[in-house]
């Protein structure tokens, strides 16, 4: 089979190695379609370190090839599926207490992180969730971000006819404009971008706004009695962005800070005073459980997400760092590699 291997940054190898062999508690899928995600850019552009050489990729979706003797999952060759891969040991303490996306044992050093970029790939059980009929492989391999998305809204207690602003109209941010939808929220976004605001418009969003344009404070408080936003998800890393949110939510308002930032500590751009007496929530998510898959997987198979936008680009092997490159770029949304060949 093949496998796209990072060996540094901005160096791909496309290798030819054996089909993993299947485990007793394991599934092998043909992989068809991953994802081309942030911390794939990042590990490319060497922004981000895990190891040398790694095989990157964890959006993943792709068709069940055989079945380990010891797995009792209503799973059969041929099922079309999406992998939730990142591993889980079910045992640590927050694995028990529902947030096994902090796993403790997640990042164990005798266990192999992402490895979407290949053509075949072993994964326990648990981590296969069979998708609709009516979804495309190339959608299902948005499982994994929708999911991040669904934690997003979640600990942020999004509720039905809530105002929830989206700063960052990038694939993440229009996800989360989806997902926030679906949840029966009214859906502001800004960006700086023309193009990614008329795709929010498309998506749903309420109001789309240009900060460069407008004040997004004075908009959305115009547009909410003069209170501002009950909660506000940040998925653009520019310090700007973050420091937008503060000033649109309302008294008691929530902000999760979702993106990561490469800068050394980042300050919180807010007053620590105006903090305590609004009674301002702040919080971050990371990843996402298997629940919130379960939900990602059943949002995208009901139709209630709509991703085909969202797909910019399918690259192959043999223009792997084309599409690595533009996937870095504000010109695309989402870049996916298929791995048929």
């Amino acid at each position: 089979m093949k496998s796209a291997v990072l060996v540094c940054p901005g160096e791909i190898e496309i290798r030819e190695v054996p089909v993993p062999e299947t485990g007793p508690d394991e599934v092998l899928v043909n992989v068809k379609f991953c994802g081309i995600c942030t911390l794939e850019q990042r590990l490319f552009n060497g922004d981000m370190k895990i190891y040398y050489p790694i095989v990157p990729g964890h959006e993943a979706s792709g068709i069940i090839e055989s079945i380990g003797s010891n797995v009792h999952a209503s799973l059969k060759r041929g099922d079309r599926v999406a992998l939730d891969m990142i591993y889980r040991c079910h045992s640590c303490y927050y694995c028990r207490t529902g947030q096994s996306n902090l796993c403790e044992n997640r990042f164990s050093k005798d266990i192999k992180p992402l490895g979407g970029f290949s053509q075949y790939v072993t994964v326990k059980a648990p981590q296969v969730f069979p998708i609709g009929d009516g979804l495309t492989l190339e959608e299902a391999a948005f499982s994994e971000p929708i999911a991040c998305c669904i934690r997003s809204l979640k600990k942020l207690n999004v509720t039905i006819a809530e105002d929830v602003l989206i700063v960052g109209a990038g694939p993440m941010g229009l996800m989360h404009l989806q997902v926030a939808n679906a949840m029966g929220a009214r859906v502001f976004v800004t960006d700086v971008d023309e193009a990614r605001l008329e795709m929010a418009r498309e998506l749903g969003a309420y109001l789309a706004i240009n900060p460069v344009k407008q004040d997004p404070a004075e908009v959305l408080k115009k547009a909410t009695g003069g209170r501002g936003v009950d909660a506000c998800v940040v998925t653009s890393p520019a310090i700007p962005a973050l420091e937008s949110a503060f000033s649109s939510i309302r008294k008691n308002g929530r902000v999760n800070i979702y993106t990561a930032y490469m800068q050394d500590k980042p300050v919180l751009p807010i007053d620590m005073n105006v903090l305590h007496r609004n009674e301002t929530l702040v919080t971050g998510t990371e990843g996402r459980t298997e629940f919130d898959f379960q939900q990602a997987v059943r949002l995208l198979s009901f139709g209630k997400i709509n991703v085909k936008p969202l797909i910019s680009m399918i690259g192959r092997f043999d223009n792997i760092v084309e599409a690595m490159n533009a996937a870095t770029g504000t010109e695309t949304q989402r870049v996916l590699l298929g791995l048929d060949g």
